[in-house]
């Protein structure tokens, strides 16, 4: 045999000796990787030598064979080159609620230049309230519309209304253009028009019995009232109730003054000078605090359901509460000496006399006494006399049952038509027929004044007993 061909086979064994070697090398490191073990500086040489596989073909194989462990392994090691893998990684430790490692993640894919990933912590930072640190991250692309539409989002979370102005014309065009619809629907361009209470309080031609015009203070209130009116359309009260398209209004502008466990309170002297409200009612929606009626105007948090809304919906055409009221509450301090709601009265619970007079003389009391049929008892024989009270052989009509609305005072009870729990007791509860029925007795007799008293009110704290007087005077809602 020739030197050549030595040195040719020589050779020849070399390579398939190299080859082998390197065949051996990268099982070993693509083994260290199902098994997520490997390191950076081994990963680093099985990128060099490995020709045919890259790292993210790796990532996808991991995720098609529901690797997750060796997946999450590798990408760590591969996100400081792949912004990519660190925007992965981010939305992995976010949708698992890990809401700092996810941040870390998307911070090193924006360091990489990756768009998305300053749109994705925005949002992040959003959801937990960090607000400060958000238009730095999407005021350099705000050319994008998603970062566009967030960033309007953030304004009007904090009523910028100088943003808001600035870029609706931006806004307007592209792919922005559905939201800046959406917005102009809400009145958010014309949010800051105004006009004196005393000139634009008369009311045009109502669509029914009551108008309720809402308001919200930030873009997810906007929809979500949007949302419960729509619902409400097909409650039974909406015969009597319209429910008016949400309008903007920035937060800063009603000052609301509670923290989320509380019951939210805002200042009324605002609605002096909104644009024509053609409504007897407020409704306003805001972030968080807990949902009542304050004579005319109702409080909604943004996450109340169509139950909470029917709840105080009730309550201003007339319908009290009918779960235990604070002690103190004013209806539970005395017996009533006229009706006061639809659905309760206080009365005394012990009577003297002619069971026919004392008849006559509770049903004088109550206002759906015309729905309870001569038939139903609503006197029982005690050793006081007569007890209020409605046997439970009565159950499935209308008569004069316990209430349990005052009984954190021992010395008042409390009476509702039925005997079943309602809405008034558990928002989850139905509102009855019944007491569409009793409504329709009296629809104007019980119910809270307008807006214009909340203003009127204010005003006189404030010590402006003028304004407060002109305010009552010029609404024409009685």
């Amino acid at each position: 045999m020739t030197s050549g061909k030595k040195i040719t086979i020589t050779l020849i064994s070399l390579a398939m000796f190299i080859l082998l070697s390197l065949f051996f090398f990268i099982a070993e490191y693509r083994d260290k990787i199902n098994q997520a073990t490997i390191t950076r500086q081994q990963l680093s040489l099985l990128e060099t030598f490995d020709i045919f596989t890259n790292t993210d073909e790796r990532l996808r194989q991991l995720l098609n064979n529901s690797n997750r462990q060796a997946w999450l392994h590798l990408a760590k090691l591969h996100a400081n080159n792949s912004a990519d893998t660190a925007y992965q990684l981010a939305e992995y430790f976010h949708q698992h609620q890990q809401i700092q490692a996810a941040q870390l993640w998307y911070r090193l894919a924006i360091r990489q230049h990756h768009t998305p990933a300053r749109i994705a912590l925005a949002s992040s930072y959003f959801a937990q309230q960090q607000y400060s640190a958000i238009k730095p991250l999407l005021l350099p692309i705000i050319a994008n519309a998603d970062a566009l539409a967030l960033l309007y989002e953030l304004a009007l979370y904090q009523g910028d209304v100088s943003f808001i102005e600035n870029y609706k014309k931006q806004l307007a065009q592209g792919n922005s253009a559905a939201l800046y619809l959406e917005l102009k629907k809400f009145s958010v361009f014309d949010s800051k028009s105004v006009q004196s209470v005393n000139t634009e309080n008369s009311v045009s031609k109502l669509s029914c019995f009551i108008d309720v015009q809402f308001f919200a203070t930030n873009l997810t209130g906007l929809r979500h009232a949007e949302q419960l009116i729509s619902v409400f359309e097909q409650h039974r009260l909406a015969k009597f109730i319209c429910l008016k398209a949400p309008k903007y209004i920035a937060v800063d502008t009603v000052k609301c003054s509670n923290l989320a466990h509380e019951k939210i309170a805002c200042k009324a002297t605002v609605w002096m000078n909104r644009k024509a409200i053609n409504a007897r009612y407020l409704a306003l929606v805001v972030a968080e605090g807990g949902a009542n009626v304050d004579n005319g105007i109702l409080y909604l948090d943004q996450n109340d359901d169509i139950d909470v809304l029917v709840h105080e919906l009730s309550h201003l055409i007339g319908f009290v509460d009918e779960y235990p009221l604070p002690a103190q509450h004013q209806r539970c301090q005395q017996l009533q000496q006229s009706p006061f709601a639809h659905n309760l009265v206080v009365l005394p619970e012990y009577y003297q006399g002619d069971r026919a007079s004392v008849r006559a003389k509770v049903l004088s009391q109550v206002p759906w006494r015309s729905l309870i049929k001569d038939t139903t008892a609503i006197l029982s024989r005690h050793q006081k006399g007569w007890q209020l009270l409605t046997p439970t052989k009565y159950q499935d009509e209308v008569g004069l049952f316990p209430a349990k609305s005052c009984d954190k005072h021992s010395e008042i009870q409390a009476f509702k038509p039925l005997t079943q729990r309602t809405k008034l007791q558990y928002f989850e509860m139905i509102f009855p027929a019944a007491y569409i029925d009793i409504f329709r007795l009296a629809p104007k007799r019980f119910l809270m004044p307008s807006y214009h008293f909340n203003i009127s009110r204010d005003l006189a704290v404030q010590g402006h007993y003028g304004q407060a007087r002109e305010v009552l005077q010029s609404t024409l809602f009685e």
